[in-house]
């Protein structure tokens, strides 16, 4: 038993070694390009609309699928209901009293990443700390 302690050891670090150049260049990718792309058959328009009115609904613009019997139009239709309008992060992070400014812009990061489906990636000091609860209080859809 205490020789496969080791020879696991030294496996687990070759893979680590092998593997850590990629492990860098991961990248978190909105949910609506993987949402909008997996309905079977639907052109390039209708994915773009879709997108589209996915991130006009998640950025609080109002509804404007850009034309009214095409493609792009019910693509649009399709991301609009997935998407959600959250004004109130602005407003929930500022109502906490004495806190920075810098604290008050990582909650609502961390709040705007979480409901765009971003990766975890608060930084450091008061900002981390504003994110962390900003994090919690987002939702990724």
């Amino acid at each position: 038993m205490s020789t496969q302690t080791p020879a696991f050891k030294i496996a687990l670090v070759v893979i680590l070694i092998v593997l850590s150049p990629s492990l860098g260049s991961i990248k978190f990718v909105d949910a609506s390009t993987h949402y909008c792309t997996e309905y079977a058959g639907k052109s390039q328009n209708w994915i773009n609309g879709c997108q589209q009115g996915w991130w006009d609904h998640n950025h609080c613009n109002s509804y404007d699928p850009d034309g009214e019997s095409n493609a792009f139009y019910s693509g649009y239709k399709v991301g609009w209901d997935k998407g959600q309008c959250k004004t109130s992060s602005p407003h929930y992070c500022t109502e906490y009293a004495g806190k920075s400014q810098n604290w008050i812009n990582g909650c609502q990061q961390g709040w705007w990443d979480h409901n765009h489906c971003w990766g975890y990636n608060p930084g450091s000091g008061d900002y981390a700390k504003g994110y962390k609860v900003g994090w919690i209080k987002g939702q990724c859809k």
